[in-house]
C-alpha cells in the first residue's frame, strides 16, 4: 500500500521531471536493482532483501503499532524516523540525491 502511494507521489512531482521510478516485490528486487541500478530504495518490512542488494541508500517502512521509517543513505549508519510524513521522506530523496 505504502509503495503505490509513494511512487504516485514521486511521479508527480514536478521540481524533479526526469526521476524515474519503478515498483518491484522483494522477490525480484535483487534483478530489478541490478538492471535499474537505482540510487534508492525504499519498501517495506523486508529489510533483508534490501541490504543483499548493492545500493547505497534505502528505506525501510514499518508499521506495527506504528508508522517508522529505517534510513540508511550512502552507507552511513541508520536512522529511524518515528512518524513519518510525506515531507519527511520527499527531505530523505533530496538527501540521497546529494550522495
Amino acid at each position: 500500500m505504502y509503495r503505490e502511494a509513494f511512487a504516485h507521489i514521486l511521479l508527480q512531482r514536478e521540481d524533479h521531471p526526469t526521476d524515474e521510478v519503478r515498483l518491484t516485490y522483494p522477490d525480484t528486487i535483487e534483478r530489478e536493482a541490478a538492471s535499474f541500478v537505482p540510487h534508492l530504495i525504499v519498501c517495506s518490512d523486508d529489510a533483508s532483501k534490501v541490504r543483499m542488494v548493492s545500493v547505497s541508500s534505502w528505506v525501510v517502512i514499518r508499521y506495527h503499532d506504528r508508522l517508522s521509517a529505517s534510513v540508511s543513505l550512502d552507507l552511513q549508519e541508520t536512522r529511524l524516523i518515528q512518524d513519518p510524513t510525506i515531507e519527511d521522506f520527499l527531505g530523505v530523496i533530496e538527501e540521497a540525491r546529494r550522495c
